[in-house]
């Protein structure tokens, strides 16, 4: 896969990852998720990925820590099922 994306930290630290999927949740409809990683191998068949709160400025984009435990369990869902990712 090769969908890569620059985007930064909340610390304005530049990153480049590759985008696994892109999707919102219908509990936070103004909300925009990402499920990304930055390759790196957990083990010989894992690599890490993460979720993060994907904020667009302008033509700039930032990942944002989700700070809610239920807003975390949804979105987790979502990533989690294997339907259109568009829960309540």
């Amino acid at each position: 896969m090769d969908n890569k994306i620059v985007v930064f930290d909340s610390d304005g630290k530049e990153l480049e990852v590759e985008v696994l999927d892109i999707f919102g949740v219908k509990a936070y409809p103004s909300k925009e998720y990402i499920l990304y990683t930055m390759n790196k191998e957990v083990d010989q068949d894992n690599i890490e990925c993460y979720i993060s709160l994907l904020v667009k400025d302008g033509d700039k984009y930032t990942l944002d820590s989700i700070d809610d435990p239920r807003e975390l369990e949804v979105v987790k869902k979502a990533c989690m099922e294997e339907e259109d990712n568009t829960y309540e």
